[in-house]
């Protein structure tokens, strides 16, 4: 089993996920959807993608599992799914829509998003490049590919296939996802495995994020931390490479809250990060409201984005730095006076 223990390679583990997200329209002759299929058959999918399930967790409304690269969440008439390091995560599509062709389901909505690799000379097809991932997708769906923020830093590739009959009549759902760099070294030491600490011993904090959760956790060997966590229908996920020359940690939910400031706060006080990319993908036409969001503790906010991508969806993005990464960061740069000094020595 591969898995976040990779990170102690010298060329790193590469933290930031790949998800893919497929909604099916309900089918009232198979109620149970896709939680007809059991944990041997969601493996059967998996393999596709070089991963492994760890556990399960289900409740009335969703199926969760802790994978080996990162999770998996499975509704009746939906399937979330997010791999890390250098899974092939679209390779699972023509086995997922036979499974949905199996029960009479019929694709709604598509949604592929990653933020842009750290080690992307590692990753295998078909993710050696954002447009081969798009032209893969294409042989399935009908979609339409975004690339959202500043192309020469951390940015946000986004593939949205929509099938929706009534755009009105959508979930009207909410999805927060965090991906976070450059952990703060101490807070990053917290998820290496020491003598005392077992594979499923619970991080300090972590339940409370969303109260009234149950919590599903790994310590991976030697390092590396992965959560899933369930309340109702509502979901939680966490997943951390600790490595100092490959940090990163991620947490994403799909709880819908007047306000993400508190949360979003807390979950930047467990990690720590020095850079930050946020996305708030919703089904609401009134970005404005989330706008508490630009003004976080401890933060500077570098790059701010909306963009309506149709069918009354919407996309918020938004980057941050940490003060203190921020203050390093501004120090390590030229004065302008020394680089012209610089040059006119060279000339």
């Amino acid at each position: 089993m591969t898995n976040i223990a990779e990170c102690v390679t010298v060329s790193g583990f590469e933290g930031p996920e790949k998800r893919l997200e497929i909604d099916f329209k309900k089918n009232p002759n198979f109620p149970l959807g896709l939680r007809s299929y059991d944990k041997d058959q969601w493996q059967e999918v998996l393999n596709f993608s070089s991963c492994t399930i760890i556990s399960h967790t289900p409740n009335d409304y969703m199926d969760a599992y802790v994978l080996s690269e990162s999770s998996l969440f499975v509704w009746p008439h939906k399937l979330m799914i997010k791999t890390c390091g250098t899974t092939t995560l679209l390779k699972i599509i023509p086995k997922l829509l036979d499974y949905a062709r199996a029960l009479h389901l019929e694709v709604e909505f598509v949604q592929y998003s990653r933020k842009n690799f750290v080690f992307p000379q590692r990753q295998v097809f078909p993710h050696t490049d954002w447009s081969v991932e798009v032209d893969y997708l294409d042989n399935y769906f009908d979609g339409v590919s975004y690339i959202i923020g500043p192309i020469t830093q951390d940015h946000w590739f986004l593939y949205v296939a929509d099938y929706c009959d009534n755009p009105e009549n959508t979930s009207k759902e909410t999805t927060l996802e965090i991906m976070m760099h450059n952990l703060d070294r101490a807070a990053a030491a917290k998820f290496y495995k020491n003598m005392d600490t077992g594979d499923r011993d619970k991080f300090p904090g972590i339940a409370n994020l969303i109260p009234g959760q149950e919590t599903d956790e790994f310590n991976f060997t030697p390092c590396g931390y992965s959560m899933n966590g369930v309340l109702d229908s509502v979901y939680s996920t966490i997943h951390v490479t600790p490595e100092p020359h490959c940090s990163y940690s991620s947490f994403e939910t799909n709880l819908n809250i007047a306000s993400y400031r508190q949360l979003v706060s807390y979950v930047f006080d467990i990690f720590q990060p020095g850079t930050v990319t946020l996305t708030l993908f919703s089904e609401s036409n009134n970005p404005a409201k989330h706008k508490d969001l630009f003004e976080i503790p401890g933060y500077v906010l570098r790059t701010k984005t909306h963009s309506e991508l149709g069918s009354n969806r919407n996309v918020l993005f938004i980057q941050y730095e940490s003060l203190d990464y921020f203050t390093s960061r501004q120090k390590k740069r030229i004065p302008l006076a020394n680089v012209q000094s610089q040059l006119s020595h060279v000339l």
